[in-house]
């Protein structure tokens, strides 16, 4: 270490201190002991740093270098410097200008390799050391440790491209891999292949059993989608319940398909999901390019989707081919009108009678959703409803169909009820309880006047937040249907978990109640099973006198379907809520039927009409009506705001 001792002495005495040479200065007593002045520089010094000769070799080490490297110093000096080099870095390129080794003229940040193998990454500097002739003696080599900040800026960069949920690539670092892909392909003369999926019904998943099993399941998905992939494949998640397979040198389309239908059959075996076995399927779009954008591509990808999920289908999939189709275009266009329609006051409700099988005494009306289009006329839901789940417009709908119900039913008899159909989404919801109580403050409606229609699965799966709401709205006085009853997984347990106070026999299987013995012998099990727990027990779906017969003589008490009236909008002249008397209105039990066969004492209270009974019907009620009937044939079911 060069230094001149010779040099003047440029610091100057202060006021009350000695003058030079009357007691040593501290350079002076450092210079007289260079081993302590090494020592403090050097030996001691926080920084990682070592003499190295200039063939490389080190001389000497300081305790922080040891310490970086996990090596002591025996194990260090005499050895060449590149021991400290991580393997994957980059050779160092011989230099021939100077005397100093070329791994020692390499500053900036270095990975370098621990004794224990693991990884560091460390800035490095140098400084030759002169002779008093001006002579390259040897060099201090200095590393300061940037491991953490190393770590933490890849740490950033991994967040940024990789979905946190599944560990999968997201959407952005699928661009970037995808231009690469593309890029190769054309090199290569293969093609890239893009598999979107999109799983079938996973909202609904969701919605019963809450969004941990939900995270839960799409975790399991991602598993198996990544153990099922190539090397040189790459599975990304995209955001909610869809997926994307990046597929590189693929040959043709059929090398396409059997990638997808291998894909396919990693989702058949069951998801085990908060105790309960979940199965799943997944709907598919494929393309197929190399000379073509990026963005292109992926749009290809989601349009082959979109057809596959075409009239609700599942399961399905389907190959890019073009632009897109005019059913696909019309899609598009109804989901964007879809997002006026609520503020466009272009929602109705139709209501469908429910009677006393008995005596057809009228005793309410379940409320069901249409769209008066602009263009399209009046839409059924079944043509709107799964616009209404991609654009996350369910709930809006709901809340507009329980709020208008409540304010119809109040113009209602105090005797007739209104049954509202309730979706798993919305009902998990925050603020639902309170949606109902002022729905129903607000209208005026009694809480035992209104009745919430859930569907089997959303009872037997419900979340906790779903249980709450539940109890909430009952303990309010509101009474709670289970829609489709017996079509779930398991009729007594949903009828456990929620206070159920009705059941609902779906159409499915009223429709063959009176031709096959083996529906008849389940929907007689299904109405003992109610009125054994002691529940209300309402068949839907009758259409014809011959299927109200045998359900009257089996034990059930109420009905709903054609034979008894079909979904009708209220009356252009009813009176507005605000308006209605109800001072007077008949009890429960007084209107009925044939009180109202030309529909004038509904009407006037603002209710829709209901047919009057067959003319064949006799006292007894028996016979058939084989005049006055509705056509023969299946009757297309009337969906329901819960699909």
């Amino acid at each position: 270490m060069r230094v001149n001792p010779s040099a003047p002495d440029v610091s100057r005495p202060r006021e009350g201190t000695a003058a030079p040479g009357s007691r040593p200065r501290a350079i002076d007593t450092l210079l007289a002991d260079r081993g302590q002045l090494f020592r403090a520089l050097f030996l001691a010094a926080p920084i990682p740093k070592a003499l190295v000769g200039l063939d490389g070799h080190l001389l000497v080490v300081n305790d922080a270098l040891c310490s970086l490297t996990g090596r002591t110093p025996e194990d260090l000096v005499g050895r060449h410097v590149d021991l400290l080099a991580h393997p994957d870095e980059a050779p160092v390129p011989d230099r021939t200008d100077g005397p100093v080794d070329p791994w020692l003229g390499v500053d900036g940040e270095r990975r370098l390799r621990r004794a224990d193998g693991t990884e560091l990454w460390a800035t490095q500097s140098h400084e030759v050391i002169h002779t008093s002739t001006g002579e390259p003696q040897f060099v201090v080599l200095s590393l300061v440790d940037g491991t953490d900040r190393r770590r933490a800026e890849e740490d950033l960069v991994r967040r940024a491209f990789t979905d946190p949920l599944t560990g999968l690539p997201n959407r952005r670092a699928l661009g970037d891999r995808l231009e690469h892909a593309l890029a190769l392909s054309r090199r290569r003369g293969l093609q890239v292949g893009l598999v979107h999926l999109d799983l079938d019904r996973f909202r609904a998943v969701n919605d019963v059993l809450g969004n941990e099993a939900g995270d839960d399941l799409l975790i399991q998905v991602a598993d198996r989608l990544r153990r099922s992939t190539r090397a040189e494949d790459t599975a990304v998640r995209l955001g909610g319940d869809e997926f994307l397979i990046l597929a590189e040198d693929v040959e043709d389309l059929d090398g396409l398909r059997t990638m997808a239908d291998r894909l396919l059959s990693v989702l058949d075996d069951p998801f085990l999901v908060s105790e309960r076995e979940i199965v799943l399927s997944a709907s598919v779009g494929l393309t197929l390019g190399s000379d073509v954008a990026p963005d292109e591509l992926l749009r290809q990808a989601q349009t082959a989707l979109t057809r596959a999920q075409v009239d609700g289908s599942r399961a399905r999939v389907e190959v890019h081919d073009g632009g897109l189709s005019d059913s696909e275009v019309d899609q598009l266009q109804l989901e964007a009108d879809l997002r006026h329609a609520l503020e466009s006051d272009e929602l109705r409700l139709f209501y469908q009678p429910i009677v006393s099988l008995a005596d057809e005494t009228l005793l309410g009306y379940e409320a069901l959703i249409r769209w008066e289009h602009p263009t399209r006329g009046l839409l059924p839901p079944g043509a709107f409803l799964a616009a209404a789940e991609d654009n996350r417009l369910t709930s809006r709908l709901g809340a507009w169909v329980l709020r208008q119900a409540c304010f119809d039913a109040a113009g209602w008899p105090a005797g007739l009820r209104v049954h509202v159909n309730v979706s798993a989404r919305h009902l998990a919801e925050p603020g639902f309880a309170e949606l109902v109580v002022d729905a129903l403050a607000e209208s005026g409606l009694a809480p035992e006047r209104l009745e919430l229609e859930i569907t089997e699965s959303t009872a037997l799966f419900a979340a906790d937040a779903t249980l709450h709401a539940v109890s909430e709205v009952t303990d309010a006085g509101v009474t709670l249907a289970l829609d489709d009853f017996g079509t779930g997984y398991s009729a007594i347990t949903a009828l456990h978990r929620l206070p159920i106070h009705t059941v609902k026999i779906d159409r499915s299987f009223v429709a063959d109640v009176v031709t096959e013995p083996s529906t008849a012998a389940l929907v007689q099990g299904l109405v003992q099973l109610g009125l054994g727990m002691g529940l209300q027990v309402i068949a839907e779906g009758i259409e014809d006198l011959d299927q109200a017969d045998w359900l009257r003589e089996h034990g059930c008490e109420m009905a709903q379907g054609y034979a008894f009236g079909r979904p009708a909008p209220l009356p252009a002249t009813v009176p507005s809520t605000g308006d209605v008397d109800l001072t007077g209105t008949l009890p429960p039990g007084e209107v009925t039927v044939q009180d109202v066969l030309d529909g004038e004492a509904l009407a006037t209270r603002g209710l829709p009409p209901v047919p009057a009974p067959r003319p064949d019907r006799r006292p007894d009620g028996q016979g058939r009506a084989d005049e006055g009937r509705p056509p023969a044939g299946p009757v297309t079911e009337d969906l329901r705001t819960d699909p």
